[in-house]
């Protein structure tokens, strides 16, 4: 009898075995992608033509959030590093709400004079060249051609301002429909995640889908990306590094 009763559990000590293990690799799995998503590689959507051509509405980026991070602290030798340069294009808390991602691109740097002339972005007093940036309208905002939304005059004529260590002046690839710092101002170093990578997935969605906040309304959003996933997946976009 003991011999039978030793038989028996023998089973249910293998099961609480193999289900301690897989509890065990669940656990640990969990806490590398939780390391992995807040300091390494971060997903993010992008809900807005603001930085178009360069991004379009759609693309799903990798987010490097190690690099721009290390370049402000003090990090151990042979640690990738990056300090953010005119230019660069940057993932960034939303000031007004920091649990928002927005993207821009860096275009005025600690110290410096900023003014927009004319749509034309000047820094300390020299006339910027920016070979990515558009303009859909190319009716001039500001001196002297007023527009019923007024903070709208600030568009494209700005400043001189100067820009306080530690922040950054934030805009932009699609001039004239990007909410950047001409309207929310400064971006303190802080408030920086990371640089985009690379566009893992871009799927064409509506302008407007990022404003579709109900439950019924998402619903029917994930079902169009099922039933159009091949005819509205931009296929020559995936792998598409970010510049």
């Amino acid at each position: 009898m003991a011999k039978q009763s030793t038989e028996a559990t023998q089973p249910e000590q293998q099961q609480y075995s193999t289900l301690r293990e897989y509890f065990i690799a669940t656990v640990y799995c969990t806490i590398i992608a939780l390391f992995v998503t807040t300091y390494v590689v971060h997903p993010m959507t992008v809900p807005t033509p603001s930085m178009e051509p360069t991004i379009l509405v759609g693309d799903r980026l990798l987010i490097d959030k190690f690099t721009f991070r290390n370049s402000f602290l003090d990090t151990p030798p042979l640690t990738p590093a990056h300090a953010i340069s005119r230019g660069d294009i940057v993932v960034f808390k939303f000031p007004e709400e920091p649990e928002v991602l927005y993207v821009k691109r860096a275009i005025g740097l600690p110290g410096e004079s900023l003014e927009i002339r004319n749509k034309q972005v000047y820094i300390n007093g020299q006339a910027l060249e920016e070979p990515y940036k558009v303009h859909s309208d190319t009716t001039i905002r500001g001196s002297g051609n007023p527009h019923f939304l007024s903070f709208d005059s600030q568009r494209d004529n700005f400043g001189p301002v100067t820009i306080p260590e530690g922040n950054y002046f934030m805009m932009g690839d699609n001039r004239d429909d990007s909410a950047d710092s001409r309207y929310f101002g400064f971006l303190p170093r802080d408030y920086i995640v990371g640089r985009p990578m690379i566009v893992f997935w871009s799927y064409e969605d509506d302008d407007d889908a990022y404003k579709r906040t109900s439950l019924a309304e998402m619903a029917k959003l994930y079902a169009e990306r099922v039933v159009f996933f091949f005819t509205r997946t931009r296929w020559s976009r995936t792998g598409h590094f970010v510049r």
